[in-house]
């Protein structure tokens, strides 16, 4: 991370794009901007994004049932937080809604005081704050005495996974990056204002972790996404914005279809780059066909796996060319009459055939993919332009280097932003 960090911060700099660079990186915060990629959009987008945490079960009924248990939660706390923004000395400070982050829905979902929190504060005459008094209801119960009170024990039991998942991103380096309630990074105005935005995931020391955090990451880009297509196009990114995703499989969801079938009209360029078709045969055979259909430009490095190299040569498709045969002949004879020696006959014979014949053969054998050299490639372009291509590798000099200096984090002024702060009232939930 460190050397790609160092590459991305010198070619800012090469591009005279320094102060344009933002960095996530929960696995250095130190060397990161902050970013909540939850905090923004309606309590539906939110919940949307959560959710994809949790892999797609609709061929078994049980586990969509938690899923669907699962956003109705999320969706109806957030609505609820925000409605909070609705009380009198809330609105003279001239907040939109109240933030919150990771660390504090996590704590709502599983601890009673912090619920009870809330449950003080939210505007019980608002749309948001009567849904989340009726949804509330399917928890309470009622001891002998009539006293009605929550049972945390059947909340945590139906959700306590989910709560589990937004933990682990509201503590440890990563609750580092995305406690803020100010963040630095928000990709719509990063996106709309041609911002350069390097997210590097931590993949190799908290695997589970990254690809969670990856499959958020995207679905915050989906809502940005969605956010551009309702602007004028005159205020669209202008060069379209390029997204690149390295290691896609990792992180990618069945969501990633609708991106690629209506990202361009925000004028985006999306780049997925996996090693073989099994990353996006893990999703669905469908996602597989919305990517491939849905991408202009195939860029195909060296390849080992059969199956990819199979499927590419075939996508690649079938040329018709003509094969030409020439076959020559010779021959000499000799005969002598039996009855008289002196009658002796000779003979020779030449000949020449030409055969001409129509074939169907692959336009790139699948020896040719993999035996592609390093920077070497085959690019399908609009699959009917084929091109046999070698990428140079870019390097940077010492003297380059020394003389932009050291990556430091471009560091935005945010206007301050209230939040529930649970982080810092921790001691209140805290049973003795």
């Amino acid at each position: 991370d460190e050397g790609n960090l160092r590459k991305i911060h010198a070619m800012a700099c090469w591009a005279g794009r320094r102060d344009d660079l933002l960095v996530v990186n929960p696995g250095k915060p130190e060397l990161s901007n902050t970013y909540n990629p939850i905090l923004y959009g309606d309590p539906d987008e939110v919940a949307s994004r959560i959710i994809s945490l949790i892999p797609s079960a609709e061929n078994n009924p049980g586990a969509d049932h938690y899923r669907q248990q699962a956003t109705q939660a999320v969706t109806t706390v957030v609505n609820g937080i925000k409605s909070i923004a609705a009380n009198a000395h809330l609105r003279s400070s001239g907040l939109q809604g109240l933030a919150y982050n990771f660390f504090d829905l996590s704590l709502i979902l599983q601890n009673q005081r912090a619920l009870e929190m809330v449950l003080d504060r939210i505007n019980r005459s608002s749309d948001g704050g009567a849904q989340f008094l009726s949804w509330l209801e399917q928890f309470k119960s009622v001891s002998r005495d009539g006293v009605a009170s929550i049972d945390m024990k059947k909340m945590k039991d139906t959700f306590g996974g989910i709560g589990g998942r937004l933990h682990a991103f509201g503590t440890g380096k990563f609750g580092e990056v995305t406690s803020s309630y100010s963040p630095e990074v928000n990709l719509f105005e990063a996106l709309t204002s041609n911002k350069i935005v390097y997210i590097a995931l931590p993949t190799m020391g908290k695997a589970e972790a990254a690809s969670n955090f990856g499959k958020m990451v995207v679905g915050d880009y989906r809502t940005a996404v969605s956010w551009i297509q309702d602007i004028p196009k005159s205020r669209r990114p202008w060069p379209p914005t390029l997204c690149f995703f390295d290691e896609a499989g990792s992180y990618v969801t069945p969501a990633w279809s609708r991106i690629f079938e209506q990202a361009r009209s925000a004028h985006q360029v999306l780049v997925p780059a996996v090693q073989t078709m099994a990353n996006l045969d893990a999703v669905s055979k469908e996602l597989r066909a919305m990517v491939i259909g849905n991408t202009w430009t195939k860029v195909i490095f060296k390849l080992g796996e059969a199956d990819t190299i199979d499927a590419l040569t075939k996508l690649i498709g079938k040329e018709h060319y003509g094969v030409t045969n020439v076959s020559y002949g010779e021959g000499a004879s000799s005969s002598v009459q039996a009855s008289s020696a002196a009658q002796v006959s000779a003979g020779s014979n030449q000949s020449k055939n030409i055969t001409m014949r129509q074939e169907e053969g692959f336009r790139v054998k699948p020896t040719t993919l993999s035996a592609l050299g390093k920077g070497e490639a085959i690019v399908l372009y609009g699959n009917t332009s084929l091109y046999h291509i070698k990428i140079p590798m870019l390097e940077f000099t010492d003297e380059f280097y020394s003389r932009i200096g050291g990556f430091e984090v471009n560091r935005i002024p945010k206007r301050h932003a209230q939040g529930l702060d649970f982080r810092r009232k921790l001691d209140r939930f805290i049973t003795e």
